[in-house]
């Protein structure tokens, strides 16, 4: 029996939902015993000569003082040599305790965190595992566009739509719909809460509706919740965790996959790394058989994260003022938000801000009339104002994170002259 075979039918006893969902690339994956894994065995032998990376006699590395000079705080072992695949373990320890943290779920049975090269890698190695042409992805509209890339370019899936909103809430029943349209074929459902581009968490009265739906559903099932935004919320009375951990407490193994992917790059403000997490509920065998996979996946890809970036995450992770350094600048991003709030109320009524209360952006809809390129266009050449056109919307998208809370005044009035 191969290795991977092998792996399939740990799933199938330990997870079934995961082999019932595993694409043929999925099922072909398992880690193989190459360099990496033979390198891994021999870490602690007295002469190590597995792995091609250029250390001194006493496996230390040997950087250019130049490049060595630019990063005098950082461990220059885990910066100057190579990561391991799945990442450094305590990078991936650092990270699932200040997730248990954030959702109060120290209990909670999960795997240990797989470090990817950052969140869209995440969801690239996901739909390499799970979708092929004959899975449904359901997301809403609007959603991140990359979503279609990720999902089509390699795998070939179907990705199809429901109307993010219904009454200015989070649209339950057309994720119901999509599910239920289904049929039985394989489905995976993306979750972005707070998300990109509709700034959109939902109430804690939403939860238990779409928790409902999704472990309701006879399956075969993976749910992947991007928690890119995760801990950027500005109003009372929101959802105060991922969705991630409620459907973890209902999902059955034998039909659901709950799958979280976040990163360093908003939940710390490192948007220059390309540092994020893969978490999946496996434990025991069957994690050490998702987690072959899942290294296989990276192995045949990006190889591993950077070294030099894993560094300066798990420093940070470990930095007792982190939550305050945090909460600082959330309260800055609170202050633009409450700002272009208000502001958007004074827009003619011919543009319609869509819901938002959280992560970075807002939308605003256009009338029937107007184009949303031709509008942002416009704005651009004669306003000197750049916004996002989404023609599948019909609207505008305002990155208000990336502008100063003095400035929105102003956006708003160069906004109005497309109404």
């Amino acid at each position: 029996m191969s290795a991977a075979s092998q792996l399939n039918a740990t799933l199938r006893q330990e997870y079934p939902a995961v082999a019932r969902m595993l694409s043929p690339l999925g099922q072909r994956a398992a880690f193989p015993r190459g360099i990496p894994f033979q390198a891994a065995q021999a870490k602690k032998a007295q002469i190590n000569a597995t792995i091609g990376q250029l250390t001194d006699a006493r496996g230390q590395s040997m950087p250019l003082p130049s490049m060595a000079g630019l990063i005098p705080g950082l461990d220059r072992e885990r910066s100057f040599l190579y990561s391991p695949v799945a990442g450094p373990t305590d990078l991936r320890q650092a990270w699932l305790a200040r997730q248990r943290r954030i959702a109060e779920a120290p209990d909670a049975r999960v795997g240990l965190p797989v470090a990817v090269h950052g969140l869209t890698h995440g969801i690239s190695a996901t739909a390499a595992l799970f979708a092929d042409p004959e899975t449904d992805v359901i997301v809403p509209a609007p959603h991140w566009g990359n979503y279609d890339l990720l999902f089509t370019m390699h795998a070939g899936a179907r990705v199809v739509t429901y109307p993010f909103f219904r009454e200015r809430r989070f649209n339950v029943e057309g994720l119901a719909d999509r599910l239920a349209a289904t049929g039985g074929r394989k489905a995976i459902v993306v979750l972005n809460f707070p998300g990109n581009p509709t700034g959109y968490q939902p109430r804690a009265d939403e939860v238990a509706g779409i928790v409902d739906v999704l472990c309701q559903h006879t399956g075969p099932s993976v749910v992947v919740c991007d928690d890119a935004y995760q801990g950027f919320a500005y109003e009372p009375g929101l959802a105060p965790r991922s969705l991630f951990w409620d459907i973890l407490e209902r999902s059955d193994p034998e039909r659901l996959v709950p799958l979280k992917v976040d990163g360093a790059t908003k939940e710390l403000l490192f948007f220059g790394s390309r540092i994020a997490f893969l978490t999946h509920p496996a434990t025991g065998a069957a994690e050490a058989a998702l987690e072959s996979k899942i290294k296989c996946v990276i192995r045949g890809t990006v190889g591993a994260i950077s070294g030099p970036a894993a560094s300066m995450v798990l420093q940070t992770l470990q930095d007792p003022g982190l939550d305050e350094a945090f909460a600082k600048r959330r309260e800055i991003l609170a202050g633009r938000y409450r700002t272009l709030k208000a502001g958007l109320t004074t827009l003619p009524s011919s543009l319609v801000p869509y819901p938002f209360n959280a992560a970075f952006f807002a939308m605003v809809g256009l009338p029937p009339d107007v184009d949303p390129e031709a509008a942002r266009l416009l704005l651009l050449e004669e306003q000197s104002l750049g916004v996002i056109a989404l023609a599948g919307s019909h609207a505008l998208r305002i990155a208000y994170c990336s502008i100063g809370e003095s400035q929105i005044p102003e956006l708003v009035r160069r906004l109005a002259t497309v109404g």
